[in-house]
């Protein structure tokens, strides 16, 4: 197994937790708690997308929209 791969999934589960993370205060209702979640999806998804772009960069697909 590559490492590739087990980065790509580690950060798919960081994102899957993070949301279930969010659902979980917003039905408490904790909001600090919920906008700390919301927060991490954001972040973990702005790394995701990076993530996806400089793999496009590297395979050559970087002009393509």
């Amino acid at each position: 197994m590559s490492i590739a791969l087990v980065h790509r999934i580690t950060i798919a589960a960081a994102l899957a937790g993070a949301l279930a993370f969010t659902a979980w205060a917003l039905w408490q209702p904790d909001l600090p708690a919920a906008a700390g979640g919301i927060v991490a999806t954001a972040v973990i998804g702005a790394y995701l997308r990076n993530l996806r772009a400089r793999l496009d960069e590297k395979l050559g697909g970087g002009d393509r929209r």
